[in-house]
C-alpha cells in the first residue's frame, strides 16, 4: 500500500469523524423534534460549545467526558458514534480507492446513514421515517443509474430494486401484522426499505438473514446473562444494520458460496 493510500484511508477516517459528529446532531436533535440549524450547545447547561470542544472524539476524552462549562457527564453516545463512522470510512477507503471509485461514497455514506436510526433505536426505540424513506429512494436511484449502461440493463437494475422493496414489505409487513407488531415494528420495515435500496434483492435476502442469525446470538446471550427479561422487546434495527453491513460487504462471496453449495 503505497503513502498515497494511506494518506486518502486517514482522510476518510477524519472525514468520518466529522460526519459522525453531525450524525449525533441529528440523533439528538430528530429525538427532541428541534431544528437541526443552530449551534451545538451542552444538553444540561445549554452554552454554546466553543470549537475546540468540537473535535470527534478527541474533544470528548480530553474533557473526560463531561461538560467544559457545567462539569455534567456527556453521554458516550457521542465518541462511540464518532469512532464507528470513521471505521466505516477506513473500512470504504481499503475496499474502495476514494479518488477513482464512486463506489467508495456510495458505501461510505449510505452505511453512514444507518448509524441515525441504530441510535435512535437503541436509546428510544424510535427511527426517523422521513429520513428512512429518503436513504431508501436515494440509494435505490443510485443503483439503477450507476455505472452508467444501456437503458436495458438499467430497467433490470429497477426490476432488482423494486423486487427488494417488495421482498421487504411482504418479509416483514407479513410479521408485522400477524403478530400485531409483537415480533417487529413498523421502524423496523423502514429500515427494511432503506436496505432493499442499498443491497438489491439478491443481497438484500444476505442481509436478512445475516440479521436475524446476529440479532438470535445476542439476545440468546443477553438472556443467558440476565441482561434481557421474557417478554422484552429488544431493538432489532442494529441487528438489520450488521446484516446490512455483511451483506454488503460480503453479500457476492456469500451468495456464490451458496450456490456452489446447492449445485
Amino acid at each position: 500500500m503505497d503513502i498515497q493510500r494511506i494518506l486518502l484511508i486517514i482522510l476518510a477516517a477524519a472525514l468520518g469523524g466529522v460526519l459522525g459528529s453531525f450524525a449525533n446532531v441529528l440523533v439528538i436533535r430528530w429525538h427532541e423534534d428541534s431544528s437541526i440549524g443552530g449551534r451545538s450547545a451542552c444538553p444540561r447547561c445549554k452554552t454554546t460549545i466553543k470549537p475546540r470542544h468540537l473535535i470527534p472524539i478527541f474533544s470528548w476524552l480530553w474533557l473526560r467526558g463531561k461538560c467544559a462549562y457545567c462539569g455534567k457527564s456527556i453521554h458516550y453516545q457521542y465518541p462511540i458514534v464518532e469512532a464507528l463512522v470513521a471505521i466505516l470510512g477506513i473500512i470504504a477507503a481499503v475496499r474502495h480507492d476514494p479518488l477513482t471509485d464512486p463506489m467508495f461514497w456510495f458505501e461510505f455514506l449510505f452505511s453512514m446513514t444507518l448509524i441515525v436510526p441504530v441510535v435512535m433505536d437503541i436509546r428510544w426505540q424510535e427511527v426517523p421515517v422521513e429520513y428512512l424513506i429518503g436513504v431508501a429512494v436515494l440509494s435505490g436511484l443510485w443503483q439503477v443509474i450507476y455505472p452508467p449502461s444501456s437503458m436495458e440493463d438499467i430497467l433490470a437494475r429497477f426490476y432488482s430494486i423494486a423486487l427488494a422493496f417488495l421482498i421487504s414489505a411482504v418479509f416483514f409487513g407479513l410479521q408485522i401484522v400477524v403478530s400485531r407488531q409483537k415480533w417487529l415494528g413498523l421502524g423496523d420495515l423502514w429500515f427494511a426499505f432503506a436496505m432493499a435500496g442499498i443491497l438489491g434483492w439478491q443481497k438484500l435476502l444476505v442481509g436478512i438473514y445475516m440479521a436475524y442469525v446476529i440479532g438470535g446470538v445476542v439476545a440468546f446471550v443477553g438472556f443467558v446473562a440476565g441482561k434481557f427479561k421474557r417478554g422484552s422487546r429488544l431493538p432489532f434495527v442494529p441487528a438489520l444494520f450488521a446484516g446490512t453491513m455483511v451483506a454488503l460487504w460480503y453479500g457476492d462471496r456469500i451468495t456464490a458460496w451458496f450456490l456452489h453449495a446447492i449445485k
